[in-house]
Formats: structure tokens, sequence, C-alpha cells
């Protein structure tokens, strides 16, 4: 089918590099189409018009319909773009008509669409492949559709066909790419690691600066604040995440079954090698070994660890044969790693090497600001995996929540969470306070100030109270100055002169 005139064919071609500009600038498929259908409409000179998209594969379909007149009645609707669609389908080509009775094979019209006066519908195609449809329609008053009309829609619907298939595809791929970012993020990114507190806004900035890096990172923080989620944010979104993330708990191990699993031993090394093994440094090459608890390693290790660092290399126990090595390590520690060198429990020339860059995890006690937002994420989490109908938390519940100390951090509110979400039943939507431990207000510290003398000066009572204070704080924390100056927000300076100036003495273990 050729267009008659040349007017004819400016006007598809126009109409053509306007759709064209529109796929590339619209922000999605659906606003494109829309904006085509007016291009149809405008060229048709037709009262209402829709396009259905076609994908047999996915057995899905988007419909749009514009009509011209937005105060008019639908006279195109979905029964009768579902019929004009299937007539395209099985005659694969244009269909025209001024005849909608015969077309529907009715002797009598039903009264919705007496003032349908004409038809055109048309197949839209990409690689002979029909991909959609295009239907219009005139109204009686307007007259019916011609052969030139056909010839116009036709060609149009044929030009474009492509446009729509790229445009499909490439929402497809926007789509996809989104949910695997989406994805990503939730598991180990920053935005996995919930908190808008100016402590945690501290850590962010912090990490945005070392993840692009290749720089070895200690973390430190009390138990439960997420220190190895931490980690694994440095590793998966930095410059090693194609690599194996090989996380060790330093703590969980008997110091001489730590060496042999950091680096390997070959047969007959010692009592019960009956066969090679592959140390985790040699498991962790071209990734980061995370090593949590690093305090408690033992001297002797600790300098293998270093040789390992400065010379990048590792020999399994018993080999004569060294293994080159490509590591990013991080280590974390719940103590102040500072101190446990001064102790000697930690050897300088190692910490320093792997002190390049510190991350300090606030306790949760120092972020109540994010308790409401962690305890709905929990929440959500524990109400899909218990199929469970909470969807929201009370204030009263929240405040009980706020007021408490968490010695457990996060890990013990997501406990606290999970198990309120288990007691509650199955028709309940709000988590109330009878949903939570009886205990949580247990762990609160409660300094009732101890009066010596009932007739003694101010001076000497908030002495007296101030004693009291720092030495159930620090009883708490089993004198971890860190961590009680933390919860009294005071600096280690201070900490450290308080307790010089009043005298006070860890207690001695029997």
């Amino acid at each position: 089918m050729v267009l008659s005139t040349i007017e004819n064919q400016l006007k598809v071609a126009q109409a053509v590099i306007r759709i064209a500009r529109l796929f590339n600038k619209a922000k999605g498929l659906d606003t494109a189409i829309e904006k085509m259908m007016n291009e149809f409409i405008d060229l048709a000179c037709a009262d209402e018009g829709s396009i259905q998209l076609l994908r047999p594969a996915s057995l899905t379909t988007r419909f749009t319909l514009i009509r011209k007149e937005t105060n008019s009645n639908q006279l195109l609707d979905k029964q009768l773009n579902d019929f004009l669609s299937g007539c395209v389908l099985k005659e694969k080509q244009a269909v025209i008509t001024h005849d909608l009775s015969a077309l529907l094979n009715m002797k009598k019209l039903p009264e919705r669409y007496l003032d349908v006066h004409s038809i055109l519908a048309a197949p839209l195609q990409s690689d002979e492949e029909i991909i959609g449809v295009v239907n219009l329609i005139r109204y009686r008053k307007n007259g019916g559709f011609t052969p030139t009309d056909l010839q116009i829609v036709a060609h149009l619907s044929r030009q474009i066909g492509e446009f729509i298939d790229y445009a499909e595809i490439r929402e497809k791929l926007f789509e996809e790419n989104k949910q695997l970012k989406i994805n990503l993020q939730d598991r180990f990114s920053l935005h996995g690691i919930i908190g808008s507190s100016p402590a945690m806004k501290d850590v962010f900035e912090l990490l945005e600066r070392i993840i692009p890096t290749d720089a070895r990172v200690v973390i430190e923080g009390e138990s439960g604040t997420g220190k190895e989620l931490i980690a694994k944010c440095i590793h998966y979104a930095g410059p090693r995440s194609d690599g194996p993330f090989v996380a060790v708990d330093c703590g969980a191990l008997p110091p001489n079954l730590l060496e042999s699993e950091l680096f390997g031993y070959v047969k007959g090394a010692f009592t019960g090698a009956m066969r090679d093994r592959t140390g985790l440094l040699e498991e962790a090459n071209l990734g980061t070994l995370f090593l949590d608890e690093f305090t408690n390693m033992r001297p002797e290790t600790q300098a293998k660890l270093l040789r390992v660092i400065q010379e990048e290399e590792v020999r399994p126990l018993g080999s004569n044969q060294v293994k080159k090595l490509d590591v990013r390590i991080i280590v974390a520690a719940s103590s102040n790693l500072r101190e446990q060198v001064s102790a000697g429990k930690i050897r300088s020339d190692l910490f320093y090497r792997l002190n390049v860059v510190s991350v300090c995890v606030p306790p949760l006690r120092n972020r109540q600001q994010d308790i409401p937002v962690l305890t709905r994420s929990f929440l959500k989490r524990f109400a899909s995996k218990h199929v469970k109908s909470l969807s929201d938390i009370s204030p009263k519940s929240l405040q009980i929540l706020e007021k408490y100390s968490w010695p457990g951090n996060i890990r013990e509110l997501e406990n606290v969470i999970e198990r309120a979400v288990v007691m509650a039943h199955f028709d309940e939507t709000i988590l109330m306070p009878q949903h939570l431990a009886d205990d949580l207000d247990a762990n609160q510290v409660y300094l009732p100030i101890k009066l010596l003398s009932p007739t003694g000066s101010l001076q000497i009572l908030l002495a007296d109270y101030e004693r009291s204070l720092l030495e159930t704080t620090l009883q708490k924390w089993n004198w971890n100055q860190s961590a009680a100056a933390q919860e009294l927000k005071i600096s280690e300076a201070v900490m450290r002169y308080k307790i010089k100036r009043l005298g006070l003495k860890k207690p001695v273990t029997p």
C-alpha cells in the first residue's frame, strides 16, 4: 500500500519524527504511548482511540485509551477493543468498516454502540511480528473513515512498531537493574544499614570515603552493634565485590585452631592433620578477610599475620612453600584496641598496620532516634517470616523500646521484636506493650543517692552520687572505660580523670 499523495507522506514522516522524540524523552512507556495515541487520533481525525500491546509469551497486555472529547461517553470499551484486536490478529492486516453490526455478526447493535459510525484498526509490527493493535472510532455525527485515513494509520503503525519494542525492552532492563540495586542495597549497602541519627550520619559519611578504596579498616563497637554488617557493606560496595568475603570469629575458636584455620596446613603438619587444608587467608584471596573479635588472637598468631600483611604471602603450617596473596583485611573488636595495645595484648606494629582507617559504630543507646525505623524494619521482616498480620507498632510500645538501655544493642532489639511477633495472635495488626518482654527494664541503671550523712553538705552528696554513678556504669560495662564514657556522654579523658580523682579501682576477680 503506497500513500497517495506527497502531503500524506509528509504527515506520516512528521508524526514518526515526533513519536521518535517523545519515546527518547519519556521516562516511562505508558507516558510515551499516551502521547503517541494522540498522534493517531489527530492524523485520522478520530474521536476515540486505544492501543493494546500484546505479549503472548508473558501473557500480559498494556491497554491505553484516549478520548478526544473528555466529556463524552466512552464507546470504545474493553469488550469492543478486545474484539477489534482479535479481528486484526486473525486477518493480520488493518481493518476498516462503517457497519459495526456486520463486523460483530449481530442483527441489532447493543445500545451502547449505536453512536459508533466508523471503525479503523491497524496492527503494530516489529520484525514482522504483531506486537500490538491500534483501534480508532468515529461518532455518527462526524462521518466515516476514508481509504486515505486507512493508508495513513497503516503506514504510521508499521513505522513505529520498533520504537515500542525497544522502549519495552529498555523499560524492562531499567526495572531489572533497579531491582538488582535494591536487592544489593537491602543486603550490604549503606541503605541496608538503617539509621538517620547524627551518630550514624557520621558513620555513613566515613564509609562513603572508605568504600571506593582498598584500605585496611578497624571497626570498633560493642557487641551487637552491626560490625560485621559494616564490613560486608565495605566489601560488597567496594572494588573487591566480585571476590569472596570470608568472616572469622576469633573469639569462637581455640587459639591453636584459629592459627591453622587462618594459614592452612599440609598433611602431617601436626597430629590429626590427615590431609592438606587451604587456609582462610588463601580462600579470601582477591577478596576480603574479616577478623571479628580480633583481640582474642594470641601473640604468635599476630606475628604471623603481620608477616602476611608485610610480605603479601602466606605459608601453610608444616610447609616450606609460600603462596602470594592479595587480601583486604578488616578487623573488628568490642573493646578499645588502643587500650589493648597499651596493655600488651595486641602488637603495636600489627595494630598500626591494620589501623589505616578506623570506624566506631555507636551503641544503640546513643542513637535512640533510629529505634522506630529499626523496629518497623524488623517488624516487617518477622511478620512476613512468621506469617503474622502485624503491620505497625503502638506509640506506647515505641516509648518502652526508646527508654530501654539496650545492652545487647541492635541484636537484642532484633530478638525482642521477633519474640513479640511470635507471641502475637495471627489477626493482630498492631504490636502492643503486652507483646514485649516483661524484663525490658531489667538492665536499666537505677542510681539512688547514697546519703552517707543525712545532714551532709550538697558538695558531699553530689560527690557521693557521682561515685555511685561511675561505679555502677563501669561495673555494667565490665570496666570498659570507653563504653562507660559513651553512656555517660563524657570523653574517655574525663572518665580517666574522675576514676583517678575518686580513687575507683576495678574489683579483683578471684
